[in-house]
């Protein structure tokens, strides 16, 4: 369920908020139109709030508005797990403010459903989750999705579809992506399954969310399933 909508009219007409009507609404259609009883992982695909995301990184307190409460949002989504329509909790594109928000909400009253899991972006050239995240999320038992762990395309060598959000034109991402495809290349991995091992390999990590067009782009994802980056690499990776 995504969090207010702005001009994206076909989402529940361009929702304002995620309060409980939107969100009871959101499930409702969702399970009538996926023809299912009931739905295994529920997220909200961004918070009702201002944060900074989707290639921001620098906070902006002058854009922040009133949200719907941390509380609400809760208790919408745990009548949903009451009535059996969905069975677990987790949110998208977070904070740690916002994760640690979510479960001192829950913590405090049993009624409302613990979050399990954050899907945020995370790859080679976006590791803004190690700054503070990933210890909430390992400390907490909340997991990892983590999507666009091909930055967009960029880690696969491909340059125009992640234009948007990783800007090619500074000097330092365009250095540092080629330098990660040289040292695939160095070690005999294909670039795909560098990208998508390292994402992998992450303690706090349970899944690499991707899209893929061709054969050859699946295949090289799931045999970056099976490589092991050795810690040389990984040294030349964080240098």
């Amino acid at each position: 369920v995504s969090g207010p909508s702005g001009q994206m009219t076909w989402i529940r007409g361009g929702p304002t908020s995620l309060d409980r009507r939107n969100i009871k609404e959101a499930i409702d259609n969702s399970l009538l139109r996926a023809q299912t009883d009931y739905i295994d992982l529920y997220q909200v695909h961004w918070p009702d709030r201002y944060v900074p995301m989707f290639g921001e990184t620098e906070y902006d307190p002058a854009r922040q508005y009133n949200h719907v409460s941390f509380e609400e949002q809760l208790d919408a989504l745990g009548r949903a797990v009451d009535a059996g329509k969905i069975r677990f909790i987790g949110v998208s594109n977070e904070t740690p403010y916002g994760v640690m928000k979510f479960l001192q909400a829950a913590e405090n009253n049993p009624a409302y459903p613990r979050i399990i899991s954050v899907q945020n972006a995370y790859n080679l050239l976006c590791r803004n989750f190690d700054s503070g995240l990933a210890e909430c999320c390992h400390l907490e038992r909340v997991r990892l999705l983590a999507y666009s762990p091909l930055a967009m395309g960029l880690l696969s060598g491909k340059y125009s579809e992640g234009e948007s959000r990783y800007n090619l034109s500074n000097h330092t991402i365009r250095e540092a992506t080629k330098a990660y495809i040289s040292i695939a290349e160095r070690y005999g991995i294909h670039p795909v399954s560098l990208a998508i091992a390292f994402v992998l390999r992450h303690p706090v990590v349970s899944s690499a969310i991707f899209g893929a067009t061709k054969l050859w782009q699946l295949e090289e994802v799931v045999k970056a399933c099976e490589v092991k980056l050795d810690p040389e690499i990984i040294a030349e990776i964080d240098e």
